[in-house]
């Protein structure tokens, strides 16, 4: 089934605390705590904070994230990204200087 072509934004003067689930984009520029579920893509934002464990098809993580991803087909973390706590995923992608402290485990 393809992603449907909407997207959700937490803006970046929002703070979202709970649990959100959507079959489509989510992109997180402001706060969030909860969890994350989507069959679409998770983008956190560059200056995004969240805390939340994430099931996503794809995460984009530019932000800060604590918490564990708990499946994606892919995981990016581009250069500022901040993530403390464990990765299970099919591919992932790291730039330099992106930072990860946690367990990684690809299957």
């Amino acid at each position: 089934m393809a992603e449907k072509s909407e997207i959700t934004t937490i803006t970046d003067d929002m703070i979202f605390k709970g649990s959100l689930e959507a079959d489509h984009t989510i992109v997180i520029e402001g706060h969030f705590a909860g969890s994350l579920t989507t069959k679409g893509k998770a983008h956190i934002a560059k200056e995004a904070k969240i805390e939340a464990n994430v099931t996503a098809r794809e995460l984009a993580l530019e932000g800060q994230m604590q918490g564990n991803v708990l499946q994606a087909d892919l995981v990016s973390l581009s250069t500022q990204a901040k993530l403390n706590g464990d990765i299970h995923c099919t591919q992932l992608e790291i730039e330099r200087g992106a930072k990860h402290s946690g367990v990684t485990v690809m299957q």
